[in-house]
């Protein structure tokens, strides 16, 4: 099975590809670098990747050459992702910053066509709707994988060994994965009216989106699904 997972950057995609990448016997690309297009690959092995939102790459570009059998976008809240990625040298890389927030909202208002919706929140709270729609899609996860237990040279020594070509033709990265597994610690960043107002233009549905989400919380209602 092929697992394809498109995100913002600074969204903590990279971190939960790499939770993903604890399958027994998988093949991963943690974080494929912005400016590379996901690779065609012939291993018949279980493969995980990931590529950010770019306007170097659309969606389909990544799904024509990858062939993923399933395909999820991951969210995070735009005003935190903002907020975190405006800190980030690569913020303008392949892509405005601003011209990726668009693209993003774009993407959410497509929903539908992605196999399932994640929201960074759910992932680092270790919510059951997450393990539930990795069950569905056809990977099974445990909340042991939250704890990276598989080394970086295991992940790598299996992609050279799967698809050998890709140490010449491609970069690989960890992105900023960082610690000893996928954690809450970087979650609600202080709010910013600003930045607010800005996103208001550049995403607007995604962030009315997280605005409901909020009001769910503070009235004590069920988190909004994590599927389409």
């Amino acid at each position: 099975m092929r697992l394809f997972i498109h995100g913002m950057q600074s969204s903590g995609a990279t971190a939960f590809t790499r939770m993903l990448a604890e399958r027994p016997g998988c093949v991963a690309l943690v974080d494929i670098p912005n400016n590379f297009a996901a690779p065609r690959v012939t291993t018949s092995q279980d493969f995980v990747a990931k590529a950010v939102i770019t306007t170097a790459y659309p969606l389909a570009t990544h799904v024509e050459r990858f062939r993923p059998d399933r395909v999820i976008l991951f969210l995070r809240d735009p005003r935190d992702n903002y907020a975190s990625l405006r800190t980030k040298q690569y913020r303008n890389h392949s892509g405005l910053m601003d011209e990726k927030f668009i693209l993003l909202d774009q993407l959410f208002a497509e929903r539908h066509r992605f196999d399932a919706v994640i929201h960074y929140e759910d992932a680092v709270a270790v919510d059951r709707g997450v393990l539930d729609d990795l069950e569905r899609l056809g990977w099974p996860a445990t909340p042991d994988w939250y704890r990276y237990s598989r080394s970086y040279d295991d992940i790598l020594g299996s992609l050279w060994a799967a698809e050998p070509s890709l140490r010449e033709d491609m970069e690989v990265v960890f992105g900023n994965t960082r610690g000893n597994g996928l954690s809450d610690r970087f979650r609600e960043k202080p709010r910013d009216p600003e930045t607010e107002e800005r996103l208001a233009v550049l995403c607007p549905r995604l962030l009315a989106h997280y605005r409901d989400r909020d009001a769910g919380k503070s009235s004590g209602c069920a988190p909004v699904s994590g599927l389409p």
